[in-house]
């Protein structure tokens, strides 16, 4: 039997109106921009850091949301992820949004 390690949740809320879905997918972190540009705190971004450190080249879950706006991911919550992202030198992160359902 293989142990599966503890998973701790997080709360990225996403809300999700009837007649709609969620999509996730991998986007190169080149296309993704924030939609928040307030400062940050080293911490926060520290913890964001050392998580995806820990995790190797997996992706966390729940992934970070927004929308698309054009070719362009907008980040909205989940820019700690992106930027701890951007400092590994990861060249994709897995994302999340809503869309209508076709």
């Amino acid at each position: 039997m293989q142990v599966q390690p503890i998973a701790i949740a997080e709360d990225r809320s996403i809300a999700v109106p009837p007649g709609h879905i969620v999509r996730t997918g991998y986007v190169a972190v080149e296309q993704v921009t924030m939609a928040c540009r307030e400062r940050m705190t080293p911490g926060d971004v520290k913890g964001a850091y050392d998580r995806l450190l820990q995790l190797g080249g997996h992706q966390p879950w729940p992934a970070p949301r927004g929308h698309w706006q054009g070719d362009r991911f907008v980040v909205v919550d989940g820019r700690h992820q992106f930027v701890a992202s951007l400092m590994l030198g990861l060249t994709h992160m897995l994302v999340a949004w809503v869309e209508a359902d076709a």
